[in-house]
């Protein structure tokens, strides 16, 4: 219920408005707050999703972020086989000049043991070049792969930068409009909170701070449509009757009854 002193200064400022009853007053102040109540729940509507924006942003990016980061990687990769294969090519042409060294010297040898060491020697020497070219011929096998691979992602980040960049045009657009609009509606609460008296002004302030932007509620069926909880029978009839701004038992938020109005219910 509201303070005593309250609805006094109603009945006096009912004077100097020239409107004739108590009620009447209250009802056009309710229809006020009502509609400043519509305009400050959008405005914390379009604050929430401003503050939003930037992890929508970021939510956007993160397939794209993902397919770079595998890219780089395939990349390092790439530069390290890269890398592995001109070792291996130097490491095959030493054998092979090796390899060519050791038959030249045939010629030279003078016994048959000698000769028999000296095809071991070759035959060795043969196997070692034989192993090197299967890996000089696996690292390439892998750098193709890799290259394939690198290339297929180059493509899917291609695709997933234009998906980005017409989120990030959407949300900068949004954002755009949102501002206008906010611009508009503060422009507007402006207007309305001026027609407020300053002592219910402060309540609703005060209220709309506590309970998120929610401070006005209509009654349903006997029960605060703020909280959800069911009004005492004697704080429902005072309502109905309209001479006095009540609050709710619980919650505390204004309360007031939509037959009483001509404004929309709130949801």
């Amino acid at each position: 219920m509201g303070p005593p002193r309250y609805r006094a200064g109603l009945e006096v400022l009912t004077e100097w408005t020239g409107i004739i009853n108590v009620e009447d007053f209250v009802n056009s102040q309710l229809q006020l707050i009502i509609e400043l109540q519509k305009l400050d729940r959008r405005i914390f509507q379009i604050l929430d999703a401003q503050r939003k924006a930037p992890e929508l942003l970021q939510s956007a990016e993160s397939p794209l972020q993902d397919i770079l980061s595998r890219l780089q990687t395939l990349k390092s990769t790439g530069e390290s086989l890269a890398t592995q294969q001109r070792s291996s090519e130097r490491e095959l042409a030493t054998q092979e000049d090796s390899l060519h060294k050791v038959r030249s010297r045939l010629s030279e040898l003078k016994t048959n043991k000698e000769y028999q060491a000296h095809l071991f020697e070759i035959e060795q020497a043969r196997k070692k070049k034989s192993s090197i070219e299967e890996s000089v011929l696996e690292v390439m096998e892998r750098v193709e792969e890799n290259s394939t691979a690198a290339k297929e992602l180059e493509e899917q980040a291609g695709e997933a930068q234009k998906v980005f960049d017409a989120e990030k045009l959407r949300l900068d657009s949004q954002s755009a409009e949102l501002g206008k609009e906010i611009a508009d509606l503060e422009r507007q609460q402006q207007v309305v909170a001026d027609t407020v008296e300053k002592p219910l002004l402060t309540r609703y302030n005060r209220l709309k701070t506590l309970r998120k932007g929610f401070a006005v509620a209509e009654v349903h069926d006997g029960s605060c449509g703020g909280c959800r909880l069911q009004l005492p029978p004697q704080l429902v009839a005072e309502v109905r009757r309209g001479d006095e701004l009540m609050d709710c038992s619980y919650c505390h938020r204004i309360l007031f009854m939509a037959h009483h109005l001509e404004v929309e219910t709130l949801d």
